[in-house]
Protein backbone atom coordinates (compact mmCIF):
# COMPACT_ATOMS: atom_id res chain seq x y z
CA UNK A 1 0.00 0.00 0.00
CA UNK A 2 1.24 3.52 -0.76
CA UNK A 3 2.01 5.75 1.99
CA UNK A 4 0.67 9.38 1.33
CA UNK A 5 2.66 11.58 4.12
CA UNK A 6 0.99 14.69 5.55
CA UNK A 7 2.22 17.28 7.75
CA UNK A 8 -0.24 18.99 10.31
CA UNK A 9 1.13 22.31 11.56
CA UNK A 10 0.05 25.95 12.21
CA UNK A 11 0.93 29.02 9.42
CA UNK A 12 0.56 32.59 10.49
CA UNK A 13 -1.03 34.96 8.29
CA UNK A 14 0.90 38.46 9.31
CA UNK A 15 -1.55 40.87 11.23
CA UNK A 16 -1.54 43.22 13.71
CA UNK A 17 -4.61 45.32 13.71
CA UNK A 18 -6.71 45.18 16.99
CA UNK A 19 -9.16 42.05 16.49
CA UNK A 20 -10.25 39.34 19.03
CA UNK A 21 -8.88 36.65 17.93
CA UNK A 22 -4.88 37.29 17.04
CA UNK A 23 -2.21 35.44 18.15
CA UNK A 24 0.78 35.44 19.36
CA UNK A 25 3.82 32.61 18.34
CA UNK A 26 7.27 33.56 19.18
CA UNK A 27 8.65 30.52 17.36
CA UNK A 28 7.64 31.58 14.49
CA UNK A 29 9.10 34.38 12.12
CA UNK A 30 5.36 36.06 11.85
CA UNK A 31 4.76 36.12 15.56
CA UNK A 32 1.82 38.19 15.34
CA UNK A 33 -1.01 37.66 13.15
CA UNK A 34 -4.24 35.13 12.57
CA UNK A 35 -3.54 31.66 12.69
CA UNK A 36 -4.72 29.17 10.55
CA UNK A 37 -4.22 25.06 10.98
CA UNK A 38 -2.54 23.60 7.63
CA UNK A 39 -2.56 19.79 6.58
CA UNK A 40 0.07 20.18 3.90
CA UNK A 41 1.21 17.32 1.81
CA UNK A 42 4.90 15.93 2.79
CA UNK A 43 6.46 15.82 -0.28
CA UNK A 44 5.67 18.82 -2.32
CA UNK A 45 3.97 21.19 0.29
CA UNK A 46 0.76 21.26 -1.23
CA UNK A 47 -1.83 22.15 1.28
CA UNK A 48 -4.27 19.82 1.23
CA UNK A 49 -6.80 21.39 4.10
CA UNK A 50 -6.80 24.42 6.15
CA UNK A 51 -9.16 25.98 9.38
CA UNK A 52 -8.74 29.61 10.06
CA UNK A 53 -8.66 30.85 13.92
CA UNK A 54 -11.55 32.13 14.70
CA UNK A 55 -11.43 31.96 18.75
CA UNK A 56 -14.22 30.47 20.33
CA UNK A 57 -16.48 30.22 17.36
CA UNK A 58 -13.76 27.39 15.84
CA UNK A 59 -13.35 25.76 18.74
CA UNK A 60 -17.18 25.15 19.46
CA UNK A 61 -17.98 24.35 15.88
CA UNK A 62 -15.63 21.56 15.45
CA UNK A 63 -16.90 18.08 16.18
CA UNK A 64 -16.37 15.44 19.04
CA UNK A 65 -16.29 17.88 22.02
CA UNK A 66 -15.45 15.04 24.45
CA UNK A 67 -11.49 15.42 22.71
CA UNK A 68 -9.21 17.92 23.21
CA UNK A 69 -8.74 20.82 21.01
CA UNK A 70 -5.74 20.14 19.52
CA UNK A 71 -6.73 16.18 18.45
CA UNK A 72 -10.18 17.73 16.77
CA UNK A 73 -8.15 20.47 14.72
CA UNK A 74 -6.18 17.14 13.14
CA UNK A 75 -9.18 15.03 12.98
CA UNK A 76 -11.19 18.18 10.95
CA UNK A 77 -8.31 18.93 8.56
CA UNK A 78 -8.22 14.80 7.68
CA UNK A 79 -11.99 15.12 7.64
CA UNK A 80 -11.73 17.82 5.05
CA UNK A 81 -9.08 16.12 3.18
CA UNK A 82 -11.06 12.68 3.42
CA UNK A 83 -14.07 14.33 2.23
CA UNK A 84 -12.58 15.50 -1.69
CA UNK A 85 -9.93 12.56 -2.35
CA UNK A 86 -11.53 9.09 -1.43
CA UNK A 87 -7.96 7.28 -1.11
CA UNK A 88 -6.13 5.15 1.60
CA UNK A 89 -2.64 5.30 3.42
CA UNK A 90 -2.80 8.54 4.59
CA UNK A 91 0.26 8.97 7.19
CA UNK A 92 0.08 11.79 9.27
CA UNK A 93 3.23 13.71 11.09
CA UNK A 94 2.77 16.33 13.95
CA UNK A 95 4.33 17.66 16.43
CA UNK A 96 4.27 17.35 20.34
CA UNK A 97 1.46 20.17 20.45
CA UNK A 98 -1.42 18.00 18.29
CA UNK A 99 0.08 14.64 20.17
CA UNK A 100 -1.97 12.57 22.48
CA UNK A 101 -2.56 9.13 22.90
CA UNK A 102 -6.42 9.52 22.19
CA UNK A 103 -5.57 10.72 18.80
CA UNK A 104 -3.43 8.13 17.62
CA UNK A 105 -6.24 5.57 18.41
CA UNK A 106 -9.22 7.35 16.92
CA UNK A 107 -7.03 7.95 13.36
CA UNK A 108 -6.31 4.54 13.47
CA UNK A 109 -9.35 3.36 13.66
CA UNK A 110 -9.82 5.31 10.64
CA UNK A 111 -6.92 3.33 8.85
CA UNK A 112 -5.30 6.22 9.02
CA UNK A 113 -1.05 6.48 10.64
CA UNK A 114 0.23 8.71 13.14
CA UNK A 115 3.39 9.53 13.87
CA UNK A 116 5.09 12.55 16.11
CA UNK A 117 6.81 13.20 18.89
CA UNK A 118 5.31 13.18 22.82
CA UNK A 119 5.82 14.75 26.02
CA UNK A 120 5.88 12.11 28.94
CA UNK A 121 2.65 13.89 30.93
CA UNK A 122 0.75 13.23 28.03
CA UNK A 123 -2.29 11.12 29.27
CA UNK A 124 -2.78 7.45 28.03
CA UNK A 125 0.76 6.85 28.32
CA UNK A 126 2.12 4.05 30.70
CA UNK A 127 3.83 4.27 33.69
CA UNK A 128 7.50 3.03 32.54
CA UNK A 129 7.79 5.84 29.87
CA UNK A 130 6.61 8.95 32.01
CA UNK A 131 9.72 7.43 34.54
CA UNK A 132 12.05 6.56 31.54
CA UNK A 133 15.75 7.57 32.21
CA UNK A 134 18.15 6.71 29.78
CA UNK A 135 21.84 6.89 29.10
CA UNK A 136 23.83 8.56 26.06
CA UNK A 137 22.81 6.52 22.75
CA UNK A 138 20.17 3.79 24.14
CA UNK A 139 16.36 2.95 23.16
CA UNK A 140 13.71 1.81 24.24
CA UNK A 141 10.44 0.83 23.15
CA UNK A 142 6.80 -0.20 24.58
CA UNK A 143 3.65 -1.70 22.79
CA UNK A 144 0.74 -0.76 23.42
CA UNK A 145 -2.65 -3.12 23.14
CA UNK A 146 -3.27 -0.75 20.30
CA UNK A 147 -0.52 -1.56 18.21
CA UNK A 148 0.96 1.70 19.10
CA UNK A 149 4.25 2.22 19.62
CA UNK A 150 6.01 4.60 22.24
CA UNK A 151 9.83 4.70 21.53
CA UNK A 152 12.42 6.57 23.58
CA UNK A 153 16.23 7.54 22.44
CA UNK A 154 18.41 9.32 24.22
CA UNK A 155 20.63 11.33 21.90
CA UNK A 156 21.67 15.31 23.70
CA UNK A 157 18.15 15.26 25.16
CA UNK A 158 15.54 12.38 25.76
CA UNK A 159 13.23 11.67 22.52
CA UNK A 160 9.84 10.50 22.67
CA UNK A 161 8.36 9.04 19.99
CA UNK A 162 4.37 7.90 19.10
CA UNK A 163 3.64 5.76 16.14
CA UNK A 164 1.27 3.71 14.80
CA UNK A 165 3.43 2.59 11.69
CA UNK A 166 6.74 2.34 12.40
CA UNK A 167 8.92 -0.63 14.56
CA UNK A 168 12.12 -0.45 16.41
CA UNK A 169 14.58 -0.70 13.37
CA UNK A 170 17.43 1.13 13.59
CA UNK A 171 19.97 2.69 10.22
CA UNK A 172 23.63 3.81 10.30
CA UNK A 173 23.37 7.09 9.94
CA UNK A 174 26.61 9.73 10.19
CA UNK A 175 26.87 12.97 12.23
CA UNK A 176 29.18 15.46 13.36
CA UNK A 177 29.73 15.65 17.13
CA UNK A 178 32.59 17.65 18.76
CA UNK A 179 33.86 18.09 15.77
CA UNK A 180 34.53 14.87 14.61
CA UNK A 181 32.14 12.27 12.36
CA UNK A 182 30.98 9.66 14.33
CA UNK A 183 28.14 6.76 13.25
CA UNK A 184 25.39 5.85 15.32
CA UNK A 185 22.40 3.23 14.97
CA UNK A 186 19.50 5.97 14.94
CA UNK A 187 15.42 4.48 14.97
CA UNK A 188 13.63 4.74 11.63
CA UNK A 189 10.41 6.62 13.31
CA UNK A 190 13.19 9.65 13.77
CA UNK A 191 14.70 9.57 10.34
CA UNK A 192 11.07 9.30 8.80
CA UNK A 193 9.87 11.89 11.02
CA UNK A 194 12.81 14.11 10.51
CA UNK A 195 12.27 13.84 6.75
CA UNK A 196 8.53 14.13 6.76
CA UNK A 197 7.82 17.19 8.97
CA UNK A 198 8.81 20.38 7.91
CA UNK A 199 5.95 20.83 4.34
CA UNK A 200 3.65 23.65 6.22
CA UNK A 201 6.80 25.86 6.66
CA UNK A 202 7.86 25.15 3.15
CA UNK A 203 4.26 25.79 1.85
CA UNK A 204 4.61 29.05 3.94
CA UNK A 205 8.03 29.69 2.65
CA UNK A 206 6.32 29.69 -1.31
CA UNK A 207 3.90 32.04 -0.11
CA UNK A 208 5.90 34.56 1.14
CA UNK A 209 8.47 34.34 -1.07
CA UNK A 210 7.06 37.12 -3.75
CA UNK A 211 4.08 38.09 -1.71
CA UNK A 212 2.07 40.83 -3.56
CA UNK A 213 0.06 41.72 0.33
CA UNK A 214 -0.19 45.30 1.66
CA UNK A 215 -0.77 46.47 4.71
CA UNK A 216 -4.26 47.03 5.95
CA UNK A 217 -6.36 47.32 8.90
CA UNK A 218 -8.94 44.95 7.57
CA UNK A 219 -7.99 41.49 8.86
CA UNK A 220 -10.00 40.02 6.02
CA UNK A 221 -8.11 41.29 3.75
CA UNK A 222 -5.26 39.66 5.03
CA UNK A 223 -6.85 36.43 4.62
CA UNK A 224 -8.03 37.03 1.48
CA UNK A 225 -4.22 37.72 0.11
CA UNK A 226 -3.35 34.09 1.88
CA UNK A 227 -5.65 32.63 0.00
CA UNK A 228 -4.93 33.80 -3.25
CA UNK A 229 -1.16 33.39 -2.42
CA UNK A 230 -2.41 29.51 -1.13
CA UNK A 231 -4.05 29.18 -4.87
CA UNK A 232 -1.01 30.20 -6.67
CA UNK A 233 1.40 28.19 -4.84
CA UNK A 234 -0.78 24.96 -4.83
CA UNK A 235 -1.19 25.84 -8.93
CA UNK A 236 2.16 26.15 -9.56
CA UNK A 237 3.10 22.44 -7.50
CA UNK A 238 0.04 20.82 -9.52
CA UNK A 239 1.50 22.08 -12.34
CA UNK A 240 5.19 20.92 -12.01
CA UNK A 241 3.89 17.42 -10.89
CA UNK A 242 2.26 17.39 -14.32
CA UNK A 243 4.67 18.57 -16.41
CA UNK A 244 7.65 16.87 -14.91
CA UNK A 245 9.43 19.59 -14.25
CA UNK A 246 11.77 19.47 -11.51
CA UNK A 247 13.53 22.68 -12.13
CA UNK A 248 10.83 24.62 -12.83
CA UNK A 249 11.29 28.33 -11.44
CA UNK A 250 8.32 29.81 -9.22
CA UNK A 251 8.94 33.03 -10.28
CA UNK A 252 8.80 32.81 -13.56
CA UNK A 253 5.58 30.64 -13.22
CA UNK A 254 3.90 33.50 -11.15
CA UNK A 255 4.94 35.99 -14.44
CA UNK A 256 3.69 33.57 -17.10
CA UNK A 257 0.05 33.35 -14.45
CA UNK A 258 0.26 37.25 -14.50
CA UNK A 259 0.66 37.77 -18.30
CA UNK A 260 -2.58 35.36 -19.19
CA UNK A 261 -4.68 36.59 -16.32
CA UNK A 262 -3.80 40.15 -17.83
CA UNK A 263 -3.80 39.74 -21.49
CA UNK A 264 -4.32 43.34 -23.27
CA UNK A 265 -5.60 45.02 -21.15
CA UNK A 266 -3.44 48.04 -19.49
CA UNK A 267 -4.66 50.59 -16.74
CA UNK A 268 -3.40 53.70 -17.91
CA UNK A 269 -3.73 56.72 -15.08
CA UNK A 270 -5.16 60.35 -16.70
CA UNK A 271 -2.71 62.32 -17.54
CA UNK A 272 -2.01 65.44 -14.78
CA UNK A 273 -0.98 69.13 -15.90
CA UNK A 274 -1.59 71.12 -19.01
CA UNK A 275 -2.46 68.67 -22.31
CA UNK A 276 0.16 68.04 -24.61
CA UNK A 277 0.63 68.27 -28.40
CA UNK A 278 -0.82 65.01 -28.51
CA UNK A 279 -4.02 66.05 -27.30
CA UNK A 280 -4.39 68.74 -30.36
CA UNK A 281 -6.00 65.76 -33.03
CA UNK A 282 -8.86 65.55 -30.20
CA UNK A 283 -9.67 69.25 -30.29
CA UNK A 284 -9.08 70.51 -33.56
CA UNK A 285 -10.65 67.66 -35.18
CA UNK A 286 -13.39 69.84 -36.53
CA UNK A 287 -16.61 67.92 -35.21
CA UNK A 288 -18.96 69.38 -32.67
CA UNK A 289 -17.71 70.65 -29.16
CA UNK A 290 -20.36 71.48 -27.06
CA UNK A 291 -20.02 73.94 -23.94
CA UNK A 292 -21.56 72.74 -20.46
CA UNK A 293 -21.85 74.78 -17.37
CA UNK A 294 -20.68 72.88 -14.41
CA UNK A 295 -22.12 72.37 -10.22
CA UNK A 296 -21.47 75.61 -8.61
CA UNK A 297 -18.31 75.77 -6.73
CA UNK A 298 -16.27 73.46 -9.19
CA UNK A 299 -14.37 76.20 -10.79
CA UNK A 300 -11.46 75.09 -13.15
CA UNK A 301 -8.61 77.11 -15.01
CA UNK A 302 -9.82 78.44 -18.13
CA UNK A 303 -7.41 76.63 -20.83
CA UNK A 304 -6.64 79.68 -22.95
CA UNK A 305 -6.34 82.81 -20.55
CA UNK A 306 -5.00 81.22 -17.30
CA UNK A 307 -1.98 82.65 -16.72
CA UNK A 308 0.85 82.33 -14.13
CA UNK A 309 1.13 85.68 -13.62
CA UNK A 310 -2.98 85.85 -13.62
CA UNK A 311 -5.45 82.75 -12.29
CA UNK A 312 -8.60 83.09 -14.41
CA UNK A 313 -11.32 79.97 -13.65
CA UNK A 314 -14.67 79.62 -15.04
CA UNK A 315 -17.40 77.24 -14.29
CA UNK A 316 -17.64 76.33 -18.03
CA UNK A 317 -16.18 73.11 -19.77
CA UNK A 318 -15.56 71.38 -23.27
CA UNK A 319 -18.14 68.14 -22.71
CA UNK A 320 -16.83 66.89 -25.72
CA UNK A 321 -13.33 66.78 -25.09
CA UNK A 322 -11.62 63.68 -23.01
CA UNK A 323 -9.89 65.90 -20.73
CA UNK A 324 -13.24 68.14 -20.04
CA UNK A 325 -10.87 71.26 -20.28
CA UNK A 326 -12.20 74.69 -18.66
CA UNK A 327 -13.16 77.28 -21.18
CA UNK A 328 -14.70 80.63 -21.26
CA UNK A 329 -17.87 80.67 -23.76
CA UNK A 330 -17.18 82.69 -26.42
CA UNK A 331 -13.60 83.38 -27.58
CA UNK A 332 -11.99 81.09 -25.36
CA UNK A 333 -13.89 77.95 -26.13
CA UNK A 334 -13.28 78.91 -30.39
CA UNK A 335 -9.51 79.77 -29.75
CA UNK A 336 -8.97 75.96 -28.10
CA UNK A 337 -10.72 74.24 -30.66
CA UNK A 338 -9.73 76.23 -33.73
CA UNK A 339 -5.94 77.59 -33.37
CA UNK A 340 -2.91 74.89 -33.21
CA UNK A 341 -1.25 77.46 -30.55
CA UNK A 342 -3.93 79.37 -28.53
CA UNK A 343 -2.23 80.74 -25.57
CA UNK A 344 -1.26 84.38 -26.85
Amino acid sequence: MREFAQNTDESTVGFKGRIAFKTYNPQKPTKWGLRVYVLSDSDSGYISAFEPYFGKTTTENLSRQDLPFTSRIVMHLVGKLLSKVRASGYHIYTDRFYTSYTLAKELLQNKIHLTRTIQKNRVGLPTEVKRLRLKNLQLKAYRHPENILTLGWQDRRLILMLSTWHNVDTAPHSRWRNGRQEDVEKPDVIRDYTANMGAVDRSDHYCASYSFTRKTLRWWRKLFFWLVEVCMVNSFLVYKEMQHLRDSRHLQYRNKVIVQLIGDVRNRKPKRGRPSESDSAERLNKSPHFIKKGARGHTKNCMVCNTKEQRKTTLFFCETCQRKPGLHPGECFKKYHTQVTYKD
